[in-house]
């Protein structure tokens, strides 16, 4: 079950690449299992975010066993979507384009130029 649709994509990238030939899926499970075992679920995680939180981890250390990418190249990769993450404003999509540049937004109202109406204090 998939809760977001980086899940789905996470799960069939091993997929695709274990289809490719480039590890035989014996591999997958062991890498998968290892990291089940080291990386319990956190309080308050849900079952299916502590799977796919573990997912990732593996996927990261095949996709680097095999040398498809490297570890340095994972990290920079994280860090230009947090910075993506945090250059977007609430309710817009991340992209990874906004990791060096946020997006145009307009958050502000235009001003009306009216003068604010105050009331008189009252005596009590």
């Amino acid at each position: 079950m998939f809760d977001h649709p980086w899940q789905a994509q996470a799960f069939s990238l091993i997929v695709h690449l274990h289809r490719s030939g480039l590890f035989a899926w014996p591999e997958w499970v062991k890498v998968f299992s290892d990291v089940i075992k080291s990386a319990p679920p956190q309080p308050g995680e849900s079952d299916n975010d502590t799977y796919y939180r573990q997912w990732i981890v593996a996927m990261e250390q095949m996709v680097a066993s095999l040398g498809l990418v490297g570890e340095e190249d994972i990290a920079q990769r994280a860090h230009e979507w947090r910075q993506a993450y945090l250059n977007t404003p609430h309710g817009q999509p991340i992209l990874l384009a906004n990791a060096s540049c946020a997006p145009a937004h307009d958050h502000h109202h235009t001003p009306t130029r009216a003068p604010v109406a105050v009331s008189p204090a009252s005596s009590c």
